[in-house]
């Protein structure tokens, strides 16, 4: 049986262009945003880190007679 699912997760990097890059590799393999980036910075640390989370959906074959779906 095939049943879809949706996977979700958190990408992140350093501010500016690694993380542009991390997010359009991510959108082009066929994640979708899910909610707004978020940033975070140490205090007296110059480096922000930016946060975006993912998700897709994902067909799965499980096999087997003991399972049970509702519909």
């Amino acid at each position: 049986m095939r049943v879809r699912v949706k996977d979700y997760k958190v990408v992140f990097n350093v501010e500016g262009e690694a993380f542009d890059n991390l997010v359009t590799e991510c959108l082009n393999d066929g994640w979708e945003l899910y909610g707004n980036p978020w940033a975070h910075q140490e205090s007296g640390n110059p480096i922000v880190t930016l946060y975006q989370a993912i998700s897709r959906d994902t067909a799965v074959i499980i096999e087997g007679d003991d399972v049970a779906v509702e519909e």
